[in-house]
């Protein structure tokens, strides 16, 4: 059998298989999907505060789980987030986060952000 009759066929089979889109295999890890640090305007962080997250799915409670100020909201959850944000103290505060998915969709993109909450005026 000649080298060339070998070869053909490796190249056929080569050529065949890179057509295919290799599958990613995903880890399960869970990726928080919002994590929000509150400070004050001193940049203090503020920690006993409610914040709640209503996603497409529900309200999602965000918790600060060492009492630093960093609340985490879900996780693995995508799309829009809206957010509650009420601390004594504080002006109550609103806003909107989108969280989309990594390039392999295995898991979110975690959307970090510092949130200044302001007192009241006297």
């Amino acid at each position: 059998m000649s080298f060339a009759r070998l070869l053909a066929p490796l190249a056929l089979l080569s050529a065949f298989t890179a057509c295919f889109e290799k599958e990613v295999g995903c880890d399960d890890y869970a990726a928080a999907s919002v994590q929000l640090a509150l400070v004050n305007e001193a940049g203090d962080p503020v920690s006993g505060a409610s914040v709640i997250a209503t996603t497409e799915d529900g309200d999602i409670v965000c918790e600060d789980w060492d009492s630093s100020g960093v609340y985490t909201c879900g996780y693995e959850v995508s799309g829009l987030f809206v957010i509650t944000i009420e601390a004594e103290g504080y002006d109550p505060l609103e806003l909107e986060l989108e969280v989309g998915l990594t390039d392999d969709e295995c898991h979110v993109e975690t959307v970090q952000a510092t949130v200044v909450l302001i007192a009241p005026a006297p």
